[in-house]
């Protein structure tokens, strides 16, 4: 467990936290960890969630499962994130999404108890904790408002516009590689794949962007065909 301190260092949830303090954080939160297989559920809906998930390497995918099994991509989460930190918050408010591993993917479980539970001897560690915390939290909500600002727009092009200008800001750059797949992207914009590239193949032949992959670049309206 230890040997991921220096992982663990560079995490948002432990800034400002000494190396010596976060292998006391391990230690007296009882953390616990996990290494995922490709296609393994890291979490399961509708199960009560009372820790925090932070990943230290690979990457997985929350999803929306319907009762007949389908699933919907809303986001996905890798080294450096963490899950469950607001159902952890609220236990008889279980999740109904899961999270599922898309390659080999190490976890560390920490009981959000111990965050909130004073402890003389860290103290000032946990404290440091819960104002990271709230920072993580305060930066999800921000996210989760400007995707729902996206998929307000009423069509598809106008949600990919939108969509693509949060990440040209994001990037400082007209150029932009976008963590999506074509059906993730479709899922999380919560429209429909093939109309989806349909647009921008539109997109690009009327030379609003240029795209290569997961690889897209905006163009400069003096440089747009009319």
């Amino acid at each position: 467990m230890h040997r991921y301190i220096d992982v663990l260092k560079k995490n948002d949830l432990f800034t400002g936290i000494c190396t010596e303090n976060i292998g006391k954080i391990l230690d007296y939160f009882d953390a616990r960890l996990r290494v995922f297989d490709d296609g393994d559920y890291i979490f399961k809906s509708n199960n009560e969630l009372n820790r925090i998930a932070v990943f230290i390497d690979g990457k997985a995918q929350i999803i929306n499962e319907d009762f007949l099994g389908n699933a919907t991509t809303l986001s996905q989460v890798g080294k450096g994130d963490i899950f469950g930190e607001v159902h952890s918050l609220l236990p008889y408010d279980t999740p109904t999404v899961s999270v599922v591993a898309l390659c080999r993917t190490t976890v560390i479980f920490i009981d959000i108890d111990c965050i909130l539970t004073p402890i003389q001897d860290i103290s000032d560690c946990q404290s440091q904790l819960r104002s990271n915390l709230m920072r993580i939290m305060a930066r999800k909500l921000l996210n989760n408002a400007r995707k729902l600002e996206h998929i307000s727009r009423r069509s598809t092009r106008q949600k990919l516009l939108s969509y693509f200008t949060e990440q040209m800001n994001t990037h400082h750059s007209p150029a932009f590689d976008i963590p999506f797949s074509r059906q993730q992207l479709a899922d999380y914009l919560a429209v429909d794949r093939s109309a989806m590239s349909s647009e921008l193949s539109k997109m690009q032949r009327d030379g609003l962007i240029h795209y290569n992959l997961n690889h897209f670049e905006l163009i400069p309206e003096d440089e747009c065909v009319s």
